[in-house]
């Protein structure tokens, strides 16, 4: 792959990441974003157009939630009903956004590189997370179904063995990686 300028626009020449053609690099500033409707959109800061962003996108930078005005940095795919962001490479607040400054702290795995059996304890498909308790402890780790799709499980039920890798977050424990239980 290689970064070539188009029209004052770096572009990933050639490639087709994820499927997409064309990829533009793309700096704007968050218009809205919605978490019930799972998208939102970002205004380029140097076109105007909007580039619209699926929450897959800011999930895979690993936040949930947007404040308005944050300005991000992206590789935006060209496509024909215009912009879509398909992955997102930084978030800042603005002095007039509402993201605290402590969402960027670095984040520590529990046991690096390391699988630990978890049972699920609740996962509710129709709002796409659930938990998790390791064995041997009962605090509660966040389960996305987003991880679930990373390793190609469709849905988890309650009881069901899991091999997990969870990292400690300042509200609590996340599932960032998982595997069937065998």
């Amino acid at each position: 792959m290689k970064l070539v300028t188009l029209e004052g626009n770096l572009v990933l020449d050639g490639s087709t990441i994820g499927g997409h053609a064309t990829l533009r690099h793309f700096e704007g500033t968050l218009k809205w974003f919605s978490a019930k409707k799972g998208y939102g959109f970002v205004t380029c800061n140097v076109s105007g157009e909007d580039a619209l962003m699926h929450q897959n996108a800011l999930h895979d930078f690993g936040q949930t939630s947007i404040a308005n005005g944050c300005t991000l940095e992206a590789l935006a795919s060209v496509k024909q009903r215009g912009l879509q962001i398909v992955e997102i490479l930084g978030i800042r607040s603005d002095a007039s956004s509402t993201v605290p400054h402590d969402k960027h702290i670095e984040l520590q795995p529990i046991k690096p590189a390391s699988i630990l059996p978890a049972r699920v304890r609740w996962f509710c498909e129709e709002k796409s997370y659930g938990f998790v308790n390791v064995f041997d402890d009962t605090r509660d780790c966040f389960l996305h179904a987003n991880i679930l799709d990373k390793a190609g499980l469709g849905s988890v039920a309650v009881g069901e063995a899991l091999g997990v890798e969870v990292i400690d977050r300042p509200g609590g424990r996340v599932v960032v990686s998982v595997r069937p239980w065998t």
